[in-house]
């Protein structure tokens, strides 16, 4: 994948990721008739008083590791081979597990899509595909990182 593309998806993904936890935040406090209840918006698993500043938290540090791809410097710029096989397996590991959910999800009532779960579940894909993303910086964007540095 060329590097200005995978730079774009990582922000699109965290764009996604900003835009549930806005929309689900939007929901608790306004109830828009033009958006699904709030019910669509969980699982259920954390309370939405705790998961809401992990979000919040999760939207700085995920902001902090697409900015340092951005510039090819800083400590969550993947260098290794390694880690960046590791994320690729967690990665495909989370989108597999979110998969197993949707069809579980499906399997059981409610009726609806949006009732099974697919807000979460998508905001999941997101997370997944950023992980993922992380693992593609190639080593020959890693490579050029310092030279680019240097000239920048």
């Amino acid at each position: 994948m060329r590097e200005p593309w995978r730079l774009a998806l990582l922000w699109v993904c965290l764009a996604v990721f900003v835009l549930r936890v806005i929309g689900q935040l939007e929901v608790l406090l306004l109830a828009p008739a033009f958006l699904p209840p709030f019910a669509a918006w969980e699982s259920g698993l954390i309370p939405y008083a705790l998961l809401l500043p992990v979000q919040i938290l999760l939207i700085g540090w995920m902001t902090a590791i697409a900015d340092q791809h951005t510039r090819r410097t800083g400590f969550f710029w993947v260098t290794q081979p390694r880690t960046r096989r590791r994320l690729r397996l967690f990665a495909a590991l989370y989108a597999g597990a979110m998969m197993v959910r949707l069809v579980v999800s499906v399997i059981r009532p409610p009726h609806t899509l949006l009732e099974r779960g697919l807000i979460p579940i998508t905001a999941h894909w997101a997370l997944a595909a950023f992980i993922a993303l992380l693992a593609l910086a190639s080593a020959q964007n890693t490579a050029a990182a310092p030279a680019a540095a240097a000239h920048g």
